[in-house]
């Protein structure tokens, strides 16, 4: 698809770009006496909280980012590479509820690539090649996984890497940028894997079933790393030197630094006015403004201090 086909959509993403939430904004909310001056704060910015439960307000707010995108995308496949994550986490569900004899109502993550309504009925009946073909490698390991071994946890490994991997298989589909951005996810996210599964003295073959590899980080080489010290001696040797340094401080200020990095891939997509790349900019915004509006709020209702919360807080693109 031509760059310029983009040019109308890309307008109409500029013209929404102001209702993001600003870096003030966000800090007037963190400084609020309490939870409710921050959802007062808030309120204006589309997020329509009732009461102290919030997830219906942040769904919205992604629901409503959504629908602009797929009113003005010219190509309705144009972003599956950033959406198809979100299948992966609807099959987690579909596989433990399935296998512990309960529903799945209200538990679906939306958007999604294919429909997790038509999918669940394949899933528990068990017709795995009726399956979308990504879906298919992944639900026969995490099933045989969960049935056999109880393992939960790498069940949900098995998953989440198959989700990069897909990722990166249809962003070389899509776009060129788009690609580079699947990629440094995936890098990201491998980091953030091995510094769980080493904190937590994973084994090797855990850890094997875990990782993706991507252009930064073969799998091979990640495999390499057994422990902390090698761990930031491979982060130090490569693009993401920034994240080695908030690991020296802590695993909540490194897994911080990784989303901010990612963020920072799409920052060329401000200045963009033509292709894909701005739009996929918006969306990542809108999910990263999401996530700390939930860490905000969820705070404030816990009584955590503000500059814990600071310390919380992503990156915005806005």
């Amino acid at each position: 698809m031509r760059e310029t086909e983009f040019t109308y959509a890309v307008a109409r993403i500029r013209a929404n770009e102001p209702k993001l939430l600003t870096q003030a904004e966000l800090n007037a909310a963190v400084a609020a006496s309490g939870f409710e001056e921050a959802v007062r704060r808030l309120r204006d910015k589309g997020y329509a909280v009732e009461g102290n439960r919030f997830s219906a307000a942040l769904q919205q707010k992604s629901d409503d980012a959504w629908a602009l995108l797929a009113e003005i995308l010219p190509d309705p496949h144009a972003l599956d590479s950033l959406l198809i994550g979100n299948d992966f986490q609807n099959l987690k569900v579909m596989l433990k509820a399935l296998v512990s004899e309960k529903t799945t109502e209200g538990l679906f993550v939306r958007p999604s690539v294919y429909d997790p309504a038509a999918l669940e009925p394949l899933v528990f009946e068990r017709q795995n090649d009726k399956l979308p073909a990504p879906l298919q490698h992944a639900d026969r390991s995490a099933y045989h996984i969960l049935t056999k071994t109880r393992f939960a946890q790498l069940g949900d490994s098995v998953i989440d890497r198959a989700a990069m991997e897909w990722s990166i298989a249809f962003a070389k589909k899509e776009d060129p940028l788009l690609l580079r951005y699947a990629n440094v996810k995936a890098a990201l996210a491998d980091l953030k894997i091995l510094c769980r599964c080493i904190r937590s003295g994973k084994t090797g073959s855990f850890i094997t079933r875990c990782v993706c590899g991507c252009d930064d980080f073969s799998k091979e080489r990640l495999l390499k790393v057994d422990s902390m010290e090698s761990l930031a001696d491979l982060i130090a040797h490569s693009p993401y030197a920034a994240a080695g340094e908030a690991l020296k401080e802590s695993p909540a200020a490194f897994e911080k630094s990784c989303d901010d990095l990612l963020t920072e891939t799409l920052r060329d997509g401000r200045n963009n006015t033509f292709g894909v790349l701005p739009l996929a900019a918006y969306w990542h915004a809108v999910q990263t403004e999401i996530l700390n509006v939930r860490i905000l709020l969820s705070a404030k209702l816990n009584g955590v201090s503000d500059g814990m919360i600071k310390e919380r807080m992503r990156t915005l693109y806005a």
